[in-house]
C-alpha cells in the first residue's frame, strides 16, 4: 500500500558486514556497492517482478556499468533514458509528470539520492482502491557475493534520510486503512546453498524510514501481497532511531541488523515459511531495495 502521497527522501547509505575470518581476526566490507550512486540505474519495465531491462540513467560515472536497477512496478508514467536536467548544485535530475529521481553531491541538501511519487497522476482523481496494485519506485541491488549470516559477527547498517515534501494529494477519498505513503529499506534474507531443497527461497527484512500515518511505525510480520507471497518481517521504527522523518530534519539509523535477521528466519519457521530448510547456515543477506 505505497505511494499515496508525493513524497521525496534524501538518502546517504551503508551496509558493513563484518566476518570472522580467524580466531581473534576479523574482517569487514561494504555490502552495498556504490553507494553514492554515481554511476545510474537500470531501467526495468514496470510490469512487476519481471526484470525486463529497457535502458538505463546515466549518473555522474556515466562510462561506470551501474549495479543499482531502478523498479516502477505498476507505474503508469515510468522514466525514460534521457539526458538528466543539472541543478544549480551540481546534481542531476531524472523526471517526469509523475516522478523524479534526483542525484546529489556530497554534502549539498539532496544527497546522495531523493526519489518523488506524484500519485494524483499514476492514479487519477480516485484513490486506489483494495485489491488494485500500487506505484513503486525503488532502487534496488543484488550482493555479489551475498554475506552468510552464520559466519557474520554483525550486519552494521548506517543510514541518514531526509522527508523533503510529502502532501496529502487524494482528500475525498483517502482511508488510512487502504492508503499509505511509505519509504523503506527492505534486504533480502535467502537461501543460497544450491544444494538445499529450499533453494532461492527467502523472506523479507524491512527497516521502516516513513509512513504518513504513523510517527513511528509498529513492528509488523505479515505474508507480502504485492506479488512475491513470501514473509515480511519489519521490526518497529524506534528499534533503529529515536529520531522521526516526519519532523522534516534529517535522522540517522544505525544499527546492527544480525540479531534481528536472524529472529526474523525463527518467526518465519514458526510462521511456517521458509518450510524446506531451518538451517542458518543456508541463508544469506542477498539483496535489497529501497524507496
Amino acid at each position: 500500500m505505497k505511494s499515496h502521497l508525493g513524497f521525496s527522501i534524501g538518502l546517504l547509505l551503508g551496509l558493513a558486514v563484518l566476518h570472522g575470518a580467524a580466531k581473534d581476526q576479523n574482517s569487514e566490507r561494504e555490502l552495498i556497492q556504490d553507494n553514492h550512486f554515481r554511476s545510474g540505474f537500470i531501467l526495468w519495465q514496470p510490469m512487476p517482478g519481471q526484470h525486463q531491462r529497457y535502458g538505463e540513467l546515466k549518473g555522474f560515472n556515466s562510462h561506470s556499468k551501474p549495479v543499482w536497477g531502478l523498479a516502477q512496478w505498476n507505474s503508469k508514467f515510468p522514466l525514460f533514458a534521457a539526458s538528466p536536467v543539472k541543478t544549480t548544485d551540481g546534481g542531476l535530475v531524472f523526471s517526469n509528470a509523475a516522478k523524479s529521481v534526483q542525484l546529489g553531491l556530497v554534502a549539498t541538501p539532496t544527497a546522495d539520492i531523493s526519489l518523488s511519487a506524484n500519485s494524483s497522476l499514476e492514479y487519477g482523481v480516485k484513490a486506489r482502491q483494495p485489491g488494485e496494485p500500487w506505484a513503486h519506485l525503488l532502487v534496488e541491488q543484488e550482493f555479489d557475493p551475498p554475506a552468510p549470516l552464520a559466519k557474520l559477527h554483525a550486519a552494521k547498517l548506517h543510514v541518514e534520510a531526509k522527508l523533503q515534501q510529502a502532501d496529502n494529494l487524494h482528500q475525498n477519498d483517502y482511508r488510512p486503512a487502504v492508503h499509505a505513503a511509505q519509504f523503506q529499506i527492505f534486504f533480502i534474507v535467502q537461501n543460497r546453498d544450491q544444494q538445499s531443497p529450499g533453494y532461492g527461497d527467502l523472506l523479507w527484512f524491512g527497516v521502516p524510514i516513513y509512513d504518513n500515518r504513523n510517527r513511528f511505525p509498529e513492528a509488523s510480520m505479515a505474508q507480502d501481497f504485492g506479488g512475491t507471497a513470501k514473509f515480511i518481517f519489519t521490526p518497529g521504527a524506534k528499534i533503529f532511531t529515536s529520531e522521526c522523518a516526519h519532523d522534516g530534519r534529517w535522522i540517522a539509523l544505525d544499527k546492527d541488523l544480525l540479531p534481528l535477521m536472524r529472529e526474523a528466519l525463527d518467526a518465519a519457521w514458526a510462521s511456517g515459511f521458509l518450510p524446506k530448510s531451518k538451517k542458518l547456515e543456508d541463508y544469506y543477506i542477498s539483496g535489497m531495495n529501497m524507496g
